[in-house]
């Protein structure tokens, strides 16, 4: 479950838990808000600017397995199982006509067997099994070519409401493979596990043994940035006067600038440079929710 306060982040990897189209928002006391969707996720990481402009290539599942719509359930299941994959692309006629998953799979799973027909006075149960995927998969596929970023993607995914597009060859229109909205959320769960790189310079025999506070007191004020500024590293450079210490920090993400401070000690320069970073990415990020507010408002308008 999602709490309003929660994080992208918290949102993404609770996707990731599991298979889910949507998950419930409640509050403090657990009562029900409303639901979240992926594709309201993917709209959210598209507005930070946090979905890569790689290629799809690089994030897609490959290759693609086909099945033909009149194949049962438990072909299908026979085919997931083999290939051991979530996603199966459903042909007509050898064309796609629309996908059939794991998702789809589990809500048959719950469903009882059911009595088909009467023969020489027995009554014949017949397994869901048995059933044609043309009932139950779902209809309508989404394409993009191989030469496509994962952001253009994405976009495509929100602009159709789907969580998932097809990757077309260049060269023969054939899919090639499929990517999916947690594709792009185990992306954005791996580049914000990735430590910010802090390098610092400057120091002199009297304050070398300060090197490792002065890095973890600077990556603890750009943490819970890191993810909606895409945070890679932080230079901080240290100069020494006759009655003070300045500390220049110059930080790389979605974004560049540099922040100066002045202390009489070190320590003081640093504690006061991590919170003027702190304070500016704060007001920066206040100055971005406020816009998508106004947006979103302008929208229900």
């Amino acid at each position: 479950m999602i709490k309003p306060e929660s994080s992208l982040l918290e949102k993404t990897e609770a996707f990731l838990l599991g298979r889910f189209k949507a998950l419930p928002v409640v509050d403090q006391n657990q009562k029900p808000l409303g639901i979240i969707t992926r594709v309201e996720v993917l709209k959210d990481l598209l507005s930070l600017n946090a979905v890569p402009e790689i290629d799809v290539t690089n994030l897609m599942s490959s290759p693609v397995y086909t099945i033909d719509e009149r194949s049962t359930i438990g072909e299908a299941k026979g085919k997931m199982k083999e290939y051991d994959t979530k996603k199966l692309l459903v042909l007509r006629n050898g064309k796609p006509v629309g996908v059939f998953s794991s998702l789809d799979l589990a809500g048959l799973s719950i469903k009882p067997k059911e009595a088909s027909y009467m023969k020489r006075g027995v009554v014949s149960t017949k397994s869901i099994d048995d059933e044609e995927i043309a009932k139950f998969y779902r209809p309508g596929i989404t394409n993009i070519t191989e030469k496509s970023t994962v952001k253009k993607a994405a976009q495509l995914m929100v602009e159709k409401e789907v969580s998932h597009v097809i990757v077309l060859s260049e060269k023969d229109g054939k899919p090639i493979g499929v990517l999916s909205a947690v594709d792009i959320f185990k992306w954005v769960k791996e580049m914000a596990e990735e430590k910010i790189d802090v390098f610092v310079s400057g120091l002199d025999e009297e304050t070398r043994g300060m090197h490792n506070e002065i890095k973890n007191t600077i990556e603890k004020a750009v943490e819970k940035f890191k993810e909606s500024y895409r945070i890679t590293k932080v230079e901080a450079r240290v100069k020494r006067t006759k009655s003070f210490y300045t500390i220049k920090l110059m930080m790389e993400g979605k974004e560049k600038f540099v922040i100066s401070a002045d202390g009489p000690t070190l320590e003081d320069a640093v504690n006061i440079a991590a919170a003027e970073l702190k304070k500016v990415l704060g007001r920066k990020k206040s100055i971005e929710k406020s816009r998508k507010v106004r947006a979103r408002k302008g929208l229900r308008e």
